[in-house]
């Protein structure tokens, strides 16, 4: 007798469907919980901190390729720091999926060994682009940079979207939305405030941002308390180095507003609010285009 491979539990889902979920269950578990979610997949939090770490790679690369040979020193400076920050949001994302997603999926599903062999991988990759980005000297150029980078970023993008596939609707079967609601929780209380303000300010507005405020419970004055301020800071320290780059002119403040980061912010833009690294409902429900911006 041929296998089902639907799920008769879990509703209809924009992304590419995960063939006989119930076939990862572990120890008698039952994936009976994906009817208790009320957004799509793609609105998960997962989701989001993936965009994000996709926006970054995006900005970074299109700052490399801005960069004109002989490299002057705000040039070194604003890639190595761009770099650092980035590198510190992709190890603080890894950590927390393998000590504390990973761990929890474990218990009642087969966790597919790949994903987890996947972060070694790239963790030996990032370490590749941290010499790489060291090695930067002013009247040197960025080749080195480019070699190292691009292949990290190709992988990586490759690796969120296989997480994306399984572990999101993995999570949402076997597990209840309060229950992974507070270790959100636990995440966002603990985040750095710069690599929060990444998270917050690629979500593209305050009106996208307190959508996920709403979904996870956060109330709507947190925004003002917390996230905003977190959005400046990063904005002030990073996104900043990304639009001097792209004006090939270095940076004489540090700028926080939409209209000082405009170059910075349509990195990858393929129509007004979209984004070749965003994946967002409409997005993920709409065919395929050809080509993707930097």
């Amino acid at each position: 007798e041929t296998p089902d491979t639907t799920s008769p539990t879990r509703p209809p889902s924009p992304t590419m469907p995960l063939a006989n979920i119930e076939s990862y269950a572990k120890d008698g578990a039952v994936a009976d919980k994906a009817d208790l979610w009320t957004y799509p997949e793609t609105s998960d939090g997962w989701y989001r901190i993936h965009n994000t770490i996709k926006a970054e790679m995006a900005k970074f690369s299109a700052g490399i390729a801005a960069c004109k040979s002989p490299l002057e020193a705000w040039q070194v400076e604003a890639l190595q720091e761009y770099w650092k920050g980035h590198s510190d949001l992709t190890h603080l994302h890894h950590k927390h999926e393998d000590e504390m997603f990973t761990p929890m999926l474990k218990e009642k599903v087969n966790y597919p060994e790949k994903l987890e062999a996947d972060h070694e991988a790239l963790t030996k990759m990032m370490a590749g682009v941290d010499a790489a980005a060291g090695a930067l000297a002013a009247g040197g150029d960025v080749s080195a940079l480019v070699a190292v980078f691009e292949p990290y970023r190709k992988t990586m993008e490759a690796h969120l979207k296989e997480e994306e596939e399984i572990c999101v609707p993995l999570l949402r079967a076997y597990f209840e939305p309060e229950f992974v609601g507070k270790k959100v929780g636990e995440i966002m209380q603990t985040m750095d405030k710069t690599l929060m303000g990444s998270f917050v300010h690629h979500q593209g507005s305050k009106k996208e941002f307190q959508v996920f405020q709403k979904q996870e419970g956060i109330p709507s004055f947190v925004w003002y308390l917390n996230f905003k301020p977190c959005r400046a800071k990063y904005r002030a320290a990073m996104e900043t180095r990304i639009q001097a780059l792209l004006t090939g002119a270095a940076p004489t403040k540090k700028l926080i507003s939409k209209k000082d980061l405009a170059l910075a912010m349509k990195v990858g833009e393929t129509a007004p609010g979209k984004y070749s690294w965003k994946i967002t409902p409409e997005s993920a429900a709409a065919p395929a285009t050809a080509g993707m911006a930097a």
